[in-house]
């Protein structure tokens, strides 16, 4: 029997003697009813599937989810319609999760190594827990917890735990966001990501931040680009990136700057609109209180020289922005990745002072701050020069014990921090996982990890929808047994949950009472899209719905100023890198396996890429013009240099990217990751060269000057598109004309030797083609 929600909680109003009240929250109403395993542990009915509701965990930015169960296994992943941050929209990358779970090389029991050059054995848990706890007493205090950014509270736990052995904690992101944080601390004032008001915006302009592909959470991005486009005028989108992604084959303008040039186009925009009298005369005001130093050397001439954009294109974006409001405009990406990077930023998000768009609908929405006191709500990593200086204590000898979790931290580092160095002097190296990656190559100790479909948890998203969301993450699936029932697929624990056992309780006895209390807290405070007459309910409820919200609270913004000094970007040299031509390396992230932490899903492999329709591989997206100059054809392997190393990727020409820009996917060149990822492709993380933001010290990761030759070998692209190339075929002819004393097949070999001629340039009379 189907039941909507409006008939589902009437039933359960008169049969429950403390309902749960689900608000609307002004989400759309659903036929959807989420079921939740606390009180059915064993979902084992025949041919009946079940639906819970959680989130995403590493693999998104707070996006709700639902899985479905069957007879005990997850079978498929969909967005969750009742979650504000997603609405119900997914992407391709959440099913590879799936294969993560029931991955036929996931971890199955503890590992260790006896000695630095030893091989690695299996293990008790037991043994495991002992080795655990004398790696924390013998480290005295000289230890680092290592994971990835995490919020909610897992990163509460971690941060916890770090402070009760006296030791460090430090996020690490191969693409770290330190400097798209930092802007929007300067210029609005906001600890955490604001909201962009896409849905209502008239205007769109977007700077190095493929929202459409890979950066934040492109489901949330995906349902408001859609009712962007369904506006009377189907607004209008303006995107700045060097080479084409996702989001600039969608603009209606799509500019392609010099890289670590987006901060003078933004400037030199602004300097059109204010030169013009395009704004008010108090957002002009506001807008010089941001940035102190004015606009002079920023008129159409200048900055179209710095860019290599027409000022035409210039002037046409300005006055397309101020003249068609509400507009916004946000960056980030390879827009913040360069020695300016903060700069670049801070210049891109003061342009919404000039068209009223702070906290506006239409706008930039400030978040408020988290509705659960303590839980972290950004997802920065530690700076560059932060790790820089870290390592060096582990390469000194000083750090007795390093825990490692949710990041493949050899395969994200360039090779010029020599990263693999200073893991073996360190004693004791513990790693978190749930497939064998290279970090575990350097680990004494290897622990087997829950996947996020096993695990409890809270998650803040970030950016958030405008107001307070607390997403849960619970369990979906219990122990899973392998196919032919000889035992468990994998022995793992819970990150957050080892973590507790190890405090002895401190600060709690796991992580599903750390979630309940959570959730007992906001149900004191009487508020919010769940009402229930006890915490038990109210935590079932949030379960059911996937998570907690309440749309009545909202963060506020307070205009500051740009800090940022360096204005001009600097890249790394290529001087004696040998023979060869000099590009601008440009990474980005795959649509599919993002940073590598997919690398290991089939799936996620076979996902071709949404512009080249590439798979399997690691290739170099170059302009076709130049390309032709250079006598660089596609399936060409090139030969791609810096300072720190050197990789080689397939040549794939195409007019979508700047002429002296090379683009590489990241996610590739794992010596391990399981069977589908092992030495497929290169690490282009591996070549970055050591440049930083010069504001906050982060790793500009768009700024490292490559030297590319071509190998004098060729293969074939593996792409979606296929490999044949295109030839004529004839088009047949839809009316047949017969003429006097003419028969009809007479009259079709006629026509049929017309159009060879026509469309192949063969003669008619020419029978070799027959």
């Amino acid at each position: 029997m189907k039941l909507n929600r409006r008939e589902f909680l009437a039933l359960t109003g008169k049969t429950a003697a403390g309902a749960v009240i689900f608000a609307a929250c002004g989400l759309p109403e659903r036929e959807l009813i989420v079921q939740s395993p606390v009180e059915m542990p064993e979902d084992l009915v025949r041919g009946e599937d079940a639906w819970y509701a959680t989130s995403m965990g590493d693999f998104t930015n707070g996006d709700g989810v639902l899985i479905r169960v069957m007879e005990g296994r997850a079978k498929k992943i969909e967005g969750n319609p009742d979650h504000p941050v997603n609405r119900g929209k997914s992407t391709a990358r959440y099913d590879s999760v799936l294969q993560l779970l029931y991955h036929p090389d996931r971890l199955q029991e503890p590992m260790l190594r006896y000695s630095k050059n030893g091989n690695l054995v299996n293990t008790t848990w037991d043994e495991a827990d002992n080795r655990f706890r004398n790696a924390l007493t013998n480290a005295d205090g000289a230890m680092t917890i290592v994971t990835n950014p995490i919020r909610g509270h897992l990163g509460s736990v971690a941060e916890k735990f770090a402070a009760q052995y006296n030791g460090k904690y430090m996020t690490f992101d191969p693409t770290e966001q330190g400097v798209l944080q930092g802007a929007v601390k300067s210029v609005l004032g906001q600890d955490q990501l604001p909201t962009f008001d896409i849905s209502h915006a008239h205007t769109v302009l977007s700077f190095g931040a493929d929202w459409l592909g890979t950066w934040g959470s492109p489901a949330q991005f995906g349902v408001k680009y859609g009712e962007f486009r369904s506006q009377s005028d189907r607004g209008y989108l303006i995107h700045a990136e060097p080479r084409m992604s996702l989001t600039a084959a969608a603009a209606d303008l799509w500019l392609a700057p010099k890289p670590g040039t987006e901060g003078d186009l933004a400037l030199g925009i602004a300097s059109i609109i204010i030169n013009e009298g395009l704004a008010t005369q108090e957002s002009i005001s506001n807008f010089n209180t941001i940035l102190p130093d004015g606009l002079d050397g920023y008129s159409v001439a200048q900055v179209s020289n710095r860019t290599g954009i027409s000022g035409d294109r210039i002037e046409k974006a300005a006055r397309h922005f101020a003249n068609h409001t509400p507009a916004v405009a946000f960056g980030g990406g390879s827009a913040g990745a360069h020695t300016n990077g903060s700069f670049n930023l801070e210049a891109i998000y003061a342009l919404n002072i000039l068209v009223n768009a702070v906290d506006a609908s239409g706008g930039i929405t400030p978040n408020p701050k988290s509705a659960i006191d303590g839980l972290p709500i950004s997802s920065a990593g530690a700076p560059f020069e932060s790790w820089e200086a870290e390592l060096a204590q582990w390469r000194a000898g000083n750090v007795e014990t390093v825990i490692i979790r949710g990041v493949d931290i050899v395969h994200g580092m360039p090779n010029s921090v020599g990263i693999r160095e200073a893991l073996q002097n360190v004693p004791n190296v513990i790693v978190f996982g749930t497939v064998h990656d290279d970090t575990m190559d350097f680990a004494d100790l290897i622990l087997p990890e829950k996947t996020v479909l096993e695990s409890w948890g809270t998650e803040i998203p970030e950016p958030g929808p405008g107001y307070q969301v607390v997403g849960t993450q619970q369990p979906v699936v219990g122990p899973t047994v392998s196919r032919d029932e000889s035992g468990l697929t994998s022995n793992a624990r819970g990150f957050g949950d080892s973590l507790l056992q190890m405090s002895d309780g401190s600060y709690g006895s796991s992580m599903e009472q750390l979630v309940k209390t959570g959730l007992a807290d906001l149900h004191a405070a009487g508020r919010g899209s769940i009402s229930a007459s006890s915490s038990s309910l109210f935590a079932n409820g949030a379960l059911q719905r996937g998570g907690w919200w309440d749309t009545g609270t909202r963060g506020s913004a307070n205009l500051g100023k740009m800090n940022s000094t360096e204005k001009n970007a600097y890249y790394s040299d290529t001087g004696t890198l040998g023979t060869g031509n000099d590009f601008h390396l440009v990474p980005f992230h795959s649509n599919s396996l993002l940073d590598g932490r997919l690398a290991a899903a089939p799936w996620a492999q076979s996902t071709p890429d949404p512009i080249s329709s590439a798979s399997w591989s690691t290739w170099a997206e170059i302009n076709s013009k130049e390309a032709q100059s250079l006598g660089i054809r596609e399936g060409d392997v090139l030969l791609i240099r810096s300072t720190s190393g050197e990789i080689e990727a397939l040549a794939y020409p195409h007019p979508g990217v700047r002429p002296g820009v090379i683009g590489v996917p990241i996610g590739q060149g794992h010596h391990r990751s399981g069977r589908w990822a092992e030495d497929r492709g290169s690490n282009v993380l591996s070549i970055l060269t050591g440049e930083k933001d010069s504001q906050t010290g982060a790793l500009a990761w768009a700024a490292t000057q490559v030297r590319v030759q071509r190998a004098g070998r060729r293969t074939k692209v593996p792409k979606f598109e296929g490999n044949v190339e295109a030839r004529p075929v004839e088009p047949g002819v839809p009316v047949l004309v017969v003429g006097i004393d003419e028969t009809a097949e007479h009259a079709q070999e006629t026509n049929h030797h017309i159009y060879q001629k026509q469309f192949i340039g063969k003669d008619e009379q020419d029978k070799d083609h027959e």
